[in-house]
C-alpha cells in the first residue's frame, strides 16, 4: 500500500536524506503534525537537501512557507479557523508530496495527500466510547467490467451481536479519482455512524462502498458519454455489487431497505442508478452532483413518476462549489416538473468536509421516514422496518403515545394467506385512528407476493409470532424509533379467511390477549398451521366475525363456537358474504365491530363493550346482527 500510494514521496525523501541516513534512527521517524493546546498545528519534515518546502491544505488558502533549521528540519505552524479533517500536502522544490511522518493518508488516484485530523470531542468523526462497527475489505467478480473489483463494507456494532437480524443497506459512492477507501479514510463514515447509531440518531445500517471508476475515464456530465458511464455503473451496481452484498451479508432486500448516495461523480452515478431502478431503491442522496436536464429528458422522461416512489430525494451542495450553478439548475429542473425533494445549499466548497456534512445529514434520514398514506394522511405506512410486513401507525406517533400511552398492537393475516394487505387499509386506518399499531403480512405494492424470501414458513402461524417478536424488540431498542411506543402487554392477532386461521394458530403465544377471526373457522379442516385442536390452546377471549349463510366459513365458525368452552367466545353474524366489509370506510360494519372488540378487550373500554353485553344497545347502534356469546 505504501509503495502504491506514495512512490513519489519515497523517492523524494530518499534523495534528500540519503546523505544523513546513516546518522538517523529509521525506527523513529519525524512526527508530524504536532497539535498544540492553543488549537494550532505544527508540520515538520526533515529534508536536508531541499531548497524550498511549503505546506498547502484546505485549512488555508495558498501555500504556507516552512522554515529550515541547521539540522535540515523544516517546520511551519498554522491555526485553522475550524477544527475538522483536512487534506494537506508538502510542496518540496515545487513537487507535491505527502507528509512522510503522518500515517493518515487520502486514498486517491491522482493526488497523494495526508490528512490533518484536528482534535474535537464534539465532532462526529471523533472516536467515542460507544459500540463500534466493523469494516470489511472484500473482492467481487464483475462480469460487466470483466475483472475482479474491490469493495469496502461497514457493518454496525449490533450486526455481530444479533446474528438473526437483517439490516438495510446504503450504497455509498465516492467521487472522481477517489477510491473505495475514501469514504472511510477521508469521510470517516464508520465513526460517524457508530456515534449516530449509539445516540439513536440513525438506524443501524450496512454501508457498501464500491470503486466508482468504470475504467474509461470520467466524461463531462454535460456530454453524452456521461450517460453511458452512468448506465454502466447502474448495471455494475445492480448485477454485480448488490448480488455480492446480499449473498455475503444479512441484508433486507426490499427497495425501502436500500439507499444510494454519493459525492461528486458518485452523486451523479447514484442519482442515475436510483432513477433507472426505482424498484430497487427508495432513498437517494446526491452530494455536490447533478444530472443535466438534457440527460434527464432523454433517459428519464417519466422522472416525476419515478421520483414519486422514493421516500427521500436529497441534494446538498456548497455555495462556493464549482458545481453549484449546475446543481441548482438540476434542482430547478425538478421544480419545473413538480418533483419534491429536500435541499441543503449551504456555505462550503467541493471538499470532503462538505461531503462529511452531507453524509451525516442524510444518515439521520435514511430508513427512518415512513410514508404518509395517500388516502389516510393521519396514518404512516412503514414497510421498511421488518421485511415481509407492513406497519401502520399514527403519523404523529410520539404525540399519540404522549397523550394516550403506548400503542396496542394488532397483528394481521390477509385473506388467502397472501402478501397483499392494501385492501384492508380502510380498516387499519380506523384502528390507527384509535391509537393502535397494525402489523400486516406483506407489502403494499405486492412485491413480497412475488418474493417470499423473507418467509420460510409462508402460511404458518410463525409469521404472526415473528411480528410480535419484532415489536417487542423494537419497543425495547434504546436506539430505535419505536422505543417505548408499543404496548407489548396488549396484543391482538386477527386475520381474514386463511389469515383468520393464521390468527388462531398464533393464539398459543402467551403475549396474545385476544383473537379476532374474520370470516374464518377451523371446523374439521386444517389450514395455515391450525386445526380444531388449536382451539384448545386458547387462553383468552376470541371473537368470530361471520358473513352469514353465504359465507363459506359460516359452518366452520359455528362448529368452533360450539367447541370452545374454556374461554369467552362471541360470534357476530351479518349477511355480507365471505369478503366481509373491510374495504369500506373504517372497515365497514365488521371492521368497526372488530375495533370495538379490541377497545373492550385490550383497553377495557366499557362503552365499546356495550355492543357485546347490551342487546338493546347493539340492536340500536348496529341493527341486523345475529349475535351470540358464552
Amino acid at each position: 500500500m505504501t509503495l502504491r500510494l506514495f512512490p513519489l514521496v519515497a523517492a523524494l525523501v530518499a534523495a534528500h536524506v540519503c546523505a544523513s541516513a546513516q546518522d538517523r534512527d529509521w525506527r523513529n521517524p519525524t512526527a508530524s503534525p504536532v497539535y498544540h493546546a492553543d488549537g494550532s498545528v505544527e508540520f515538520r519534515v526533515r529534508l536536508p537537501k531541499a531548497k524550498t518546502v511549503g505546506v498547502r491544505g484546505q485549512f488555508a488558502s495558498g501555500t504556507t512557507a516552512m522554515q529550515r533549521d541547521d539540522d535540515g528540519m523544516w517546520t511551519a505552524r498554522v491555526k485553522p479557523a475550524v477544527a475538522d479533517i483536512y487534506p494537506y500536502e508538502f510542496v518540496v522544490d515545487g513537487v507535491r508530496v505527502a507528509d512522510p511522518g503522518n500515517p493518515l493518508f487520502f486514498p486517491n488516484e491522482s493526488f497523494k495527500s495526508s490528512l490533518l485530523e484536528m482534535p474535537n470531542p464534539d465532532a462526529l468523526y471523533t472516536v467515542r466510547d460507544v459500540p463500534h462497527g466493523r469494516l470489511h475489505h472484500s473482492t467481487y467478480r464483475s462480469h460487466v467490467l470483466g475483472q475482479h473489483r474491490p469493495l469496502v463494507v461497514y457493518t454496525p456494532a449490533n450486526y455481530d451481536r444479533d446474528p438473526h437480524r437483517r439490516f438495510p443497506v446504503l450504497y455509498l459512492v465516492s467521487g472522481t479519482t477517489d477510491t473505495e477507501e475514501t469514504w472511510t479514510k477521508a469521510g470517516r463514515i464508520h465513526t460517524i455512524l457508530d456515534n449516530l447509531i449509539a445516540a439513536g440518531e440513525a438506524e443501524p445500517m450496512i454501508v457498501a462502498m464500491p470503486y466508482g471508476n468504470m475504467g474509461k475515464g470520467t466524461p463531462d456530465p454535460s456530454t453524452a458519454g456521461a450517460g453511458h458511464m452512468y448506465a454502466t455503473f447502474a448495471q455494475e451496481l445492480t448485477e454485480c455489487i448488490m448480488p455480492h452484498v446480499e449473498r455475503t451479508y444479512r441484508t433486507r432486500n426490499d427497495r425501502h431497505s436500500r439507499a444510494i448516495a454519493g459525492f461528486s461523480r458518485g452523486g451523479g452515478q447514484s442519482m442515475y442508478a436510483a432513477l433507472a431502478h426505482p424498484d430497487k431503491f427508495a432513498w437517494l442522496g446526491s452530494y455536490s452532483a447533478y444530472l443535466t436536464p438534457e440527460l434527464m429528458q432523454s433517459r428519464f422522461p417519466d422522472a416525476k413518476e419515478r421520483v414519486a416512489q422514493f421516500n427521500l430525494v436529497w441534494f446538498g451542495v456548497g455555495k462556493s462549489d464549482f458545481l453549484y450553478d449546475a446543481v441548482v439548475r438540476n434542482q430547478h429542473y425538478f421544480d419545473s416538473l413538480g418533483i419534491g425533494y429536500e435541499a441543503d445549499n449551504r456555505p462550503g466548497s467541493h471538499t470532503w468536509m462538505h461531503a462529511r456534512h452531507c453524509f451525516a445529514t442524510t444518515a439521520r434520514k435514511f430508513f427512518r421516514q415512513p410514508r404518509t398514506h395517500a388516502r389516510f394522511p393521519q396514518m404512516v405506512v412503514d414497510d421498511l422496518a421488518l421485511p415481509g410486513y407492513t406497519i401502520y401507525r399514527p403519523a404523529a406517533t410520539d404525540s399519540v403515545v404522549a397523550a394516550r400511552g403506548p400503542l396496542p398492537l394488532l397483528v394481521w393475516g390477509n385473506g388467502g394467506c397472501s402478501h397483499r394487505p392494501a385492501e384492508y387499509e380502510p380498516m387499519f386506518a380506523h384502528f390507527v385512528d384509535g391509537g393502535y399499531m397494525v402489523m400486516a403480512v406483506g407489502s403494499t405494492d405486492g412485491r413480497t407476493e412475488r418474493d417470499r424470501s423473507h418467509f420460510d414458513r409462508i402460511g404458518r402461524e410463525d409469521n404472526l409470532v415473528d411480528a410480535i417478536d419484532w415489536a417487542c424488540r423494537a419497543n425495547a431498542d434504546p436506539t430505535g424509533a419505536l422505543r417505548g411506543c408499543v404496548d407489548v402487554d396488549r396484543v391482538a392477532v386477527a386475520g381474514h379467511s386463511c389469515g383468520g386461521a393464521q390468527a388462531i394458530a398464533a393464539s398459543y403465544d402467551p403475549r396474545v390477549k385476544t383473537t379476532i377471526v374474520c370470516n374464518a373457522g377451523m371446523g374439521d379442516m386444517a389450514m395455515a398451521g391450525a386445526d380444531s385442536l388449536s382451539l384448545a390452546h386458547l387462553r383468552h377471549p376470541i371473537l368470530y366475525l361471520v358473513g352469514g349463510p353465504d359465507d363459506v366459513a359460516y359452518a366452520n365458525a359455528a362448529k368452533d363456537f360450539e367447541r370452545i368452552g374454556h374461554v369467552p367466545v362471541a360470534m357476530v353474524n351479518y349477511a355480507v358474504g365471505h369478503s366481509g366489509t373491510y374495504t369500506q370506510p373504517r372497515g365497514g360494519l365488521l371492521g368497526e365491530i372488530a375495533r370495538l372488540w379490541a377497545d373492550w378487550q385490550l383497553r377495557g373500554n366499557k362503552q365499546a363493550g356495550r355492543y357485546f353485553a347490551d342487546r338493546k344497545y347493539r340492536d340500536r347502534t348496529y341493527p341486523g346482527s345475529d349475535f351470540k356469546s358464552k
